[in-house]
Parts: structure tokens; sequence; C-alpha cells
């Protein structure tokens, strides 16, 4: 879970590199449609669905009210509070050799024994609640909540629930209410039901004049709203006197998505089907796994009537009520036309929380359940779960295609585990295509090496916002096997805000890589999928929503805009990206020094260049010349200490900004886990580049990029030191700064080199119905780029083309709430295409050309 920090910009005279004007760039793209390369797969792009972030519950799942069963203050199952924090039971752990226990522990933010209920009072009324499992309406909901109203008549008693921070109440809609009641007698009077706002405008209403006395009854009504609010509240108002006992109360809109009972958010559920997804992933992530394994998801549980669903304890810190559950899933898997991916624990909790799990010898009924799993979705309805699907009113079979045996898990111990799964799988269900986890990043080859028998293996690419410029073949370069690749989360993630337009720029040129490599990569799914604006776990995500309002980042249109322009077949393509007439200084800016969870000093300080001194430290007598941003400064005659711990520590010169250049210092490390950071190219006090000698923990070094303040990327990969960084010893270090180089070396000797990439990028492909050529092009430069296509072969080409362009003013341009469709994808006619010829591609921009074949 990511942690975010308060971020303060100084402003520093760094007005020059603010100011950076961007050479037009010009690109060769040539494209032979008689060299034919992969096949590109129609399952390329889907999506992925986790309980994370309030994606489903308070979000995509369409009930309104939070904490309906009053069971979110219950700890998860297999659980103890101990201080604040959530204590699993201490098991072993299964990557932890030998039969270790984690030490992991996870905050408990519940305050309250009822949350998202309050009570409110005037006049004379009193109203107490109470928590209660007396007189269950049923064991997969053991509390309900006991109300006592008391007082004189004067006065309002109102019971309250602020729902998923607020209700979205829209003038003229009608919302189904239910709700049950136990009134053994004591009270008297009417209730009421009622939308309000927060200020106590009625905005709907329905009177129940009597409640019946007796045992648990369940109560129903339509609300129709007059007005209309974005963050309205449900409330019951008592105008009775006595005690009763609420569960179960749900409030769902009659707009769900297809008009579905129990069913999705319309605006939600839309923005996937738009996407037109080959499949949905479901239901994680690490919510498969669960913080130990007595609270892992179970699918059974996720089925029949709300009141019987017991819940899930979410690893992102929250209770799913089970609402969105496996058939609901199914269901929408098959109204959008996309296939099933059913994600099932294999008897592993997460490996970053408990990590316990079930033994090996113990493993059968695990087994089973994911065999089960399957019948429900496509067994006959003479089989015991395809009879309970029909019962639920589905005789035909879902369309579930695929099974992931786990998530994220790997090693050898899994493999093991996963060849067990995989045989009884397809002895039974030959059809189903069987997906093996990898962990994170890349395949695991240490985990592949014990598997018997594969379909396909699952890939997860979190990446920063260079990495796929610096890294445009990595699928190239990828040793191929007996499988096929899901690429099953994969995001930019890093440097890139709450997700820009450099993270659309980044995903894309990663998107065309798969595309280029479909003989590897068949499928694949962005990460997270949605993201309930009032509880961020997860730095960047793709669609972005609160009660009332919702909108799409850059990168979802540009994945839509790559599914509904999807070739058939791969045609051999190259970009020559031509050098600029004149070099412009690509790392212009100040400089400064820095650490991270360490304290240095650093002392002689030159800039020099073409043997000209620019500046020279003397901290005796022009101390005043560094400027401190964060962290703890102390200047002494010959040199700068910093003390403190903490990241991204800095410290900058003042009023000083260089282009090319050589900086030299000595700098020793005094304390702490890392070593030295040297800053460059600095744009303000939260944006600039910088080499880190002593990453990871001293034992690396890298070029980095910081955005924000604390939102650190890779520009190059991390480099194994030849030994740490000595404590308490003088090392010499000198940046030799170009106007599109720069390199790092230590006590003479060169640590590492970084190159400004290449940024246009090109693929392209045929779509076999139409005949057309599609070409996807992706200028990442912050200037027009202008391109001269070349088509070999002497096509019959159609003079006017449609082209397709998704641009923003910056690399930080985003979507927002009040600017939801700031950049999204716009159409022009391209009227000069023939076999050669010029095409401007707009800076920050992602393109597709639709060639139209004129016979």
């Amino acid at each position: 879970m990511r942690i975010r920090k308060k971020i303060i910009v100084c402003c520093l005279a760094f007005a020059a590199s603010g100011n950076v004007v961007f050479a037009q760039a010009k690109a060769i793209i040539r494209i032979d449609p008689a060299k034919e390369g992969a096949r590109i797969s129609p399952t390329l792009h889907g999506i992925f669905f986790e309980e994370i972030s309030h994606a489903g519950e308070g979000g995509l799942y369409a009930e309104l009210i939070q904490n309906r069963g009053f069971e979110d203050s219950r700890l998860p199952q297999g659980t103890t509070l101990q201080n604040g924090n959530i204590v699993p039971e201490r098991t072993p752990h299964f990557m932890l050799m030998p039969e270790q226990a984690s030490d992991w522990t996870m905050p408990w933010t519940v305050r309250s024994p009822w949350p998202a209920w309050t009570s409110r009072t005037t006049g004379q009324s009193t109203l107490s609640l109470s928590l209660t499992a007396d007189h269950p309406l049923n064991e997969a909901t053991p509390h309900s909540l006991e109300v006592k109203v008391s007082g004189k008549d004067t006065g309002k008693a109102e019971l309250i629930n602020e729902g998923f921070w607020g209700m979205n109440a829209i003038a003229g809609d009608e919302y189904n209410l239910s709700f049950y009641v136990r009134n053994p007698g004591t009270y008297q009077g009417a209730l009421t039901a009622s939308l309000q706002s927060k200020d106590g405008k009625v905005l709907a209403a329905h009177v129940f004049p009597a409640l019946r006395k007796g045992e648990w009854t369940k109560y129903t009504c339509i609300l129709h709203a007059d007005q209309s609010d974005p963050a309205a509240q449900f409330v019951f108002s008592f105008g009775g006197k006595g005690t009763l006992w609420f569960d179960i109360v749900s409030l769902f809109p009659q707009k769900t998505f297809k008009s579905r009972p129990n069913g999705l958010r319309a605006d939600l559920a839309q923005y996937i089907a738009d996407l037109k997804p080959a499949f949905i992933r479901w239901p994680g992530g690490c919510y498969v796994e669960g913080i130990n394994i007595q609270s892992a998801p179970d699918w059974k549980r996720t089925l029949g009537p709300i009141e019987t669903r017991p819940g899930t304890f979410s690893p992102w810190g929250y209770w799913s009520s089970d609402g969105f559950g496996y058939h609901e899933y199914l269901q929408y898997c098959e109204d959008i036309g996309a296939a099933a991916l059913y994600v099932f624990n294999v008897g592993v909790s997460c490996e970053f929380r408990s990590g316990t799990f079930i033994q090996d010898d113990s493993l059968a009924p695990v087994i089973q359940n994911a065999l089960d799993a399957i019948e429900y979705a496509i067994g006959p309805v003479s089989s015991k779960w395809g009879k309970l699907r029909a019962k639920n009113g589905h005789a035909a079979p879902f369309p579930l295609k695929y099974v992931e045996v786990g998530n994220e898990q790997h090693g050898p111990r899994y493999a093991q585990r996963y060849n067990r799964f995989y045989e009884a799988i397809r002895k039974k269900y030959p059809a189903i295509r069987i997906i093996a986890s990898m962990g994170i990043a890349d395949v695991n080859r240490n985990t592949l090496k014990d598997m018997q028998q594969l379909d396909l293996v699952d890939e997860h690419a979190y990446k920063g916002v260079n990495w796929s410029f610096t890294h445009n073949d990595h699928f190239d370069n990828y040793k191929r096997g007996n499988w096929d690749m899901y690429v099953g989360e994969y995001a930019t993630n890093g440097g890139v805000g709450t997700g820009n337009m450099a993270a659309t720029l980044s995903d894309a040129v990663y998107m065309m890589a798969m595309e280029r490599n479909s003989d590897l990569v068949k499928m694949s799914s962005y990460a997270p999928l949605l993201v309930n604006v009032n509880d961020v776990s997860w730095p960047v995500n793709l669609i972005n929503f609160d009660a009332g309002h919702s909108f799409a980042r850059i990168s979802y249109y540009a994945i839509k805009l790559f599914n509904e322009n999807r070739p058939d077949v791969n045609l051999a393509t190259t970009v020559q990206v031509l050098p600029p007439a004149e070099k412009t200084n690509q790392f212009s800016g100040g400089i400064g020094l820095g650490t991270w969870d360490t304290q240095s000093e650093y002392k002689d300080i030159q800039v020099e260049k073409n043997g000209k001194i620019l500046y020279k430290s003397d901290f005796g007598n022009r101390g005043s010349d560094w400027q401190p941003i964060r962290g703890d400064w102390k200047k002494g005659d010959s040199s700068i200490r910093q003390t403190a711990a903490g990241a991204q520590l800095l410290v900058v010169l003042k009023d000083s900004v260089f282009d090319t250049y050589t900086l030299t210092l000595k700098a020793r490390k005094t304390d702490g886990y890392n070593a030295f950071i040297i800053p460059f190219a600095i744009k303000d006090s939260n944006n600039y580049l910088r080499a880190h000698i002593g990453s990871y923990v001293n034992s690396h070094c890298v070029f980095e990029s910081v955005s924000g303040g604390y939102e650190v990327s890779d520009l190059t990969d991390q480099r194994p030191l030849n030994q740490p960084i000595v404590k308490d010893r003088w090392y010499s270090i000198r940046l030799e700064v170009q106007a599109d180089k720069v390199a790092c070396y230590l006590d003479e000797k060169l640590l590492m080199e970084y190159k400004e990439p290449d940024k246009v990028f090109a693929i392209s492909g045929r779509d076999e119905k139409t005949g057309d050529l599609l070409i996807k092009m992706v200028n990442a430069t912050g200037a027009d780029c202008n391109t001269t296509l070349q088509i070999a072969g002497n096509p019959l080409i159609d003079k006017e083309a449609l082209l397709t362009t998704l641009a923003a003013g910056g690399e930080k341009s985003e979507n927002s709430f009040e600017h939801p469709t700031a950049t999204v994808p716009a159409n022009s006619l391209v009227h000069n295409a023939s076999n050669e010829f010029q095409l401007n591609l707009p800076p920050y921009s992602v393109n597709v050309l639709r060639l139209k074949d004129k016979r």
C-alpha cells in the first residue's frame, strides 16, 4: 500500500530549465506489407478486476449502503487485535524455510462497532445503539444493530448511513430499499426511510406506518428521488418509542447495468464494456490470496441471496459483502461478450502478508473446490453445481474459458502444487486453458523448471515512466518456450502522478511491444482497473470515481483505441529517427546534493565547462549558496553534511542553471543504509534527475528521475556496485553532462551512462477483413515529429485515410473530475496518403492511421 507524503514546493531560480525548447523531430517509418510477422491474438486486450480501493464494494457493485449487514467491525478470521493491529496466527510461511512464520501485521482502522452508521437526535428524543449477536438473522450475518428510541415526543431520532463517502441521488430516479427488522413488540409507531442531503433536506422518502411484531421480517419499498445530490445519505427516522433490531439494510438504484437486480453501477460497468475486453480476470490479485489462509475468498460463499453471503476481508483493508459474487461476475462477462478468467486460491495466502498455507497432504478439498467452480460455470444442469447455476437463473453455461492457479506464487514448491491442479483440471475439463502464476515481474525460470505442463504463464509488469522507451525490445529478446504469455498486470505507475500523459505514452509503447510479439503474448490486462478516490491503495488506476462522478485516465483511451484497431497480422516495420540538425541540451537545469536514509558529507564541489570553472564551493564564506529543501543540512568551513534519516533529502545550489558541464565533488558516507545522490537537470525542488550511487541498500547504482518530490523512476537498469560504499571514506565523483548523454564516474572509473532514447515508435499490421493497413505510432517527444511513411511493394492505397490521435498539451496532462475528457482520441482525415507521404505527429501523442486498400 502506498504511503502518500506531503510535498513542499520551493520556488527556485531555475527558470531557464523550465522552458525547454524541443527541436522538431524527424522520422522515417518503413512498412513492407509483403513481410508478415506474428499473427495478433484476438484476446490480446482484456481487463482485470480486483477488490482494491473499493473497486467493487462502493464502486462497480451498485449497493449504496456501506456495512449493510453490520459485520464490518469484526476481525478477519484467524486474527487477533494487538496494539491497534490485526495479527494472524503465527503458523509457517509458504516461502520461508525452514517453516518460519511471518511477523506481518496490519493496522486496524475500524473505530466504531458499526462503521458507516451514526445516530442523530434533536429535542428530547434519545437514541442508543449497540451491536448484538443475540437472535441473529442467520449464520452468515451473526450480528445485528439494536436501536433503542426513548424520550419525549418532541424532537427527532434518526439512524444514518453515510454510504461509500456519499450516495448519488438523481432526481427522477428510483431506488430499491430492502431491510430486515425484528420487533418483539416494544416498538410502536411509524418508521420513515429516506434519502437526505447532509443538511437534512429530504430527497426521497417512504413511510412504513407500523412494523410487524415478532420474528425477523423483511420490508421493501421504492424511494423516488425528487431532487439530486451526489453525496446524499440514507436515514431511518423513528416515529415511535421502543427497541428494534436491524439487519441487511440494502439500497440499490433501479438503473443498474442492464437493469439487473443486485447489479452493477451503470457508468462504471459501461466504461468497462466500452473497452470491449476479450476477457475479465477475477477476483484478483492479492484478494485471491487473502491476508491469511482462513480469510481467503471462497466462490461458494458468494452465491445465493445477499443475506446469506458472509463477506470476505480484502487484503487492502476492508470488508467486501460478496455482493459482486461469482455468479454476478460470470453474468457480467456474458453481458459484455467477454470470456471469464477465474483465479482461484491454491491453499496459500499472500506471501507479502502472513503467507500461511494448507499443507500439501490436505490439498484435495482445495483442488475439488476449483473443479466445483468450473462445474458451476460450464457444467451440465444434471451436475451438482450446474444444477445450482440453473436454479440461480442461468441454465446455459457461462463463458468460462480460462482459470489461473493462484496469484503471484512462484518457486519449486508452488510448481509442484500447480502440477496437481493442472492434472486434475486438464483431465476433467480439457478445453479450459490453465494459467500458471510466475510471481512478480518476468517469467520465473526457477518456477518453470518444475512445471510438467504449461498453457499460459502470467507475467506482471509495473514499470517506471522511462522503462518502455529504454526496453522496447523486452519481448523481442524473450526466450520462447512451449507456452504462451499472459501479461496479467501491467501499468506505468512510477513518476507519472496519478496517471498522466507520460504514463499513457509509456503504456502505448509497451502495448505495441506486446502486439509486435503476439507469437508470445496472447493476453494482457491493465491493473488496477478501478479506484474510489476516497480510498487510494495504489498510485495509478485506470478509472477513477466517487459516489456521483467518474472519469477514465488517458491510458484507458489508449487501450480502447488499440483494441478497436487490432489487426490480424503484424507487418515488417522499421523506424528511423533522424538526428537533429543541432543538438538541444536535454539536461539543462540546476544541481544539488541528496541522500536517502543515509547521512553523508560532500565537499570540493566544482562545475567546469570547456576548461572554465563556472562554480566552486566555499562553504566557509558562501554557504548561503546552498538552499536546504528536505533534511538537516549542516554547513562547515569546507563541506556540507546531511544528518537526518528519510527519503528524498535534498539541498540545491541556488540561482544556477547549467547545460553541458562536468561536475566533480568528493563524498563520504557517515551512517545509514545507502550512500550518495547527485541531483542534476533540476527544474524545481520536486522535479529533477539524479545519479544514485549505493541504491538498493548500498549495492547498486542507477540514474533516476524524480517528480512530485517523492516519485522516483529508474532511467537506467540498476547496476551492481563492485563493492559497497565504505563508511567514513572519501570518494571522488564525476558527472559528465553532455547535450544528450550523462556519464557518472566513481574514483575515476565509469559507473554508468544514460543517453536519452529515441522516442518515436511505430508498428503496423493488416486487417484481413478489409485489407486496411493499420499503423500505430507514438511520438513521446515534446515537439512535432515530421514523419515520412514509406510503404513498400506499390500497394493500391486510397489517398484519403483516417487518423485517430490521442494527444495532450504536456507530459503531465491528466483527465480529472473537473475535466473528464480533457484528453481523448480525435479523428481527422489525411488527404495525401500514398506509397510515400508526409505526416505530422503532434508532441506527446498516440496515433493510429488506417490506410484503405482502393480495391
